[in-house]
């Protein structure tokens, strides 16, 4: 597996989560790509104790705003209340 760089990362409301595989399988879909990775990493914001989640691929992931209107739309699917913002590198 080649090296991956982060291109998103979101935040969820307390109430709600996703596992590692779900998040995984949900990031394949978006970029059409099983070269992908995931990561959870907690960060302090606005004084909490945050789960941030990145989404990894290829350095050479193309169709970037494809990719980012997908990756919404079954984050909408899934009804989860992200924050997505996209890694500028």
């Amino acid at each position: 597996m080649e090296h991956h760089v982060e291109w998103f990362q979101f935040t969820l409301p307390v109430d709600q989560t996703i596992g590692p595989e779900a998040l995984r399988a949900l990031w394949m879909r978006a970029c059409g790509s099983t070269n992908v990775s995931v990561q959870r990493n907690s960060r302090t914001i606005l004084g909490r104790r945050t789960p941030v989640y990145s989404l990894r691929a290829s350095a050479r992931l193309g169709g970037l705003a494809v990719i980012e209107a997908r990756l919404r739309g079954l984050m909408q699917e899934a009804r989860l209340n992200s924050k997505l913002t996209a890694v500028v590198r």
